[in-house]
């Protein structure tokens, strides 16, 4: 039986050690619609950014203060959640959800039953 880690839930990514090497990423948001207000595609590259929580990943970010982005004449309030750059929101559909399997070398191998228990823990944690 693995022994699964969780290193972080919250409202916008949940992160799980699933092995030594592999880790299941499960993003619970989408891109924020700009259309009505711009053609442009928003993307913030420089601005004051904090990490949005200790136990995710880097590439989720919190804007500091608000942001005019010339190119798209678009303002993104302080306090939106950036990933890569990108402003999201949370949805709570999971049919939205985007889930990562994350593996270091070739972590995500061994005989049938390790790969069996690995792959039936992901399947456990994505389907509650």
């Amino acid at each position: 039986m693995i022994n699964i880690e969780v290193l972080a839930q919250t409202e916008y990514q949940d992160l799980y050690r699933i092995s030594d090497g592999v880790l299941l990423v499960i993003n619970k948001f989408v891109p924020i619609d700009f259309s009505e207000k711009t053609t442009g595609f928003v993307k913030i590259y420089k601005s004051r950014l904090k990490k949005y929580n200790k136990g995710c990943q880097d590439h989720l970010k919190v804007l500091d203060k608000d942001y005019f982005d010339k190119w798209a004449t678009v303002t993104v309030k302080k306090g939106t959640v950036l990933y890569g750059g990108i402003p999201v929101i949370k949805t709570d559909n999971k049919a939205d959800w985007k889930y990562e399997v994350k593996t270091t070398g070739s972590s995500l191998g061994g005989n049938f039953d390790v790969i069996e228990d690995m792959l039936s823990s992901i399947l456990r944690i994505i389907r509650t």
